[in-house]
């Protein structure tokens, strides 16, 4: 089944319409639904473009202000960032009547009324404690684990995280793509680097539920078996989902208990309440053993 989006929500006319396969949209859906991150990897030159018709599925679907962007890059963005020079270039446009939406590239209609932050890959300590609706991570050679964990974390539950890959014919030519970080373990002595990262990261994306490989035209590649028949989450208009009424009860039943009723009472999602009723256990009932004296 496929599904008519158009690209940008304040400029619905700058391009044809075009069907989009439905499975997209409902994951992003699903995600906001479950208030899980759902991640995209787009692969090809025209990448960047898709970026606009998925922030446009996912501000029809939060249902509130447009979602902000958190965009990281290594060093070359690639197009220009000066947001308030393009707003003014579009309200001359405007005034004057001279604004085509047909010919005017939506993207740069999308960076001009998008709020967007824009980030180097060695200054994201600077956004750590930062939310954002969509991340967007280009140039994957720069990246690394500790990268990869620090923005993706500023991502909102229910958010975007969009990956953009240059054309390759198969993804397992990131097996062997040259990372950045493999300059600091090459030696005289050792000269090849095996990137284990790489293969682990795209297999961790193939076992992933809330992950899907497009294209840059978004047609869904076929590396994994859980985007064949992904169905929407069944939710009814006031009422509770079976989840969400089950972390209400847990919230409930702990609320009197201190300190686990205090921390449980911030979280969001079922998975949060396991992961902090752990931890806190392991903290209080049975701390780890001194490993200094």
């Amino acid at each position: 089944s496929t599904h008519v989006v158009p690209p940008v929500q304040s400029f619905d006319s700058t391009m044809p319409r075009k069907k989009v396969d439905n499975r997209i949209r409902i994951l992003v859906e699903n995600g906001v639904a479950l208030r899980h991150r759902s991640m995209f990897v787009v692969v090809g030159d025209k990448a960047r473009d898709q970026v606009v018709i998925l922030h446009h599925m996912l501000s029809k679907a939060v249902v509130k202000a447009r979602p902000t962007v958190l965009w990281c890059y290594k060093k070359e963005l690639g197009f220009s960032s000066h947001r308030k020079k393009r707003m003014r270039q579009l309200q001359k446009k405007l005034r004057s009547g001279s604004l085509d939406l047909k010919q005017d590239d939506p993207f740069e209609l999308f960076v001009a009324a998008t709020s967007i932050r824009y980030c180097y890959y060695a200054e994201t300590h600077k956004i750590l404690g930062n939310t954002y609706g969509m991340c967007v991570l280009q140039d994957f050679e720069a990246m690394t684990p500790n990268l990869l964990a620090r923005t993706t974390e500023t991502v909102e539950g229910g958010g975007l995280v969009v990956l953009l890959l240059r054309s390759m014919t198969s993804l397992q030519q990131l097996y062997t793509l040259s990372m950045d970080v493999h300059a600091r373990y090459r030696t005289e002595a050792h000269q090849d680097v095996v990137g284990r990262f790489n293969e682990r990261f795209l297999l961790s994306l193939a076992s992933c539920s809330h992950c899907m490989v497009i294209d840059d035209q978004l047609n869904i590649l076929p590396v994994s078996s859980h985007m064949l028949h992904i169905k929407p989450v069944q939710t009814k208009e006031g009422s509770l989902s079976s989840s969400e009424a089950e972390l209400v009860a847990l919230k409930e039943s702990l609320a009197d208990v201190l300190p686990v009723g205090t921390v449980i009472s911030c979280t969001r999602t079922l998975d949060q309440v396991c992961f902090s009723h752990e931890m806190i256990s392991l903290v209080l009932i049975d701390p780890a053993p001194c490993l200094f004296p």
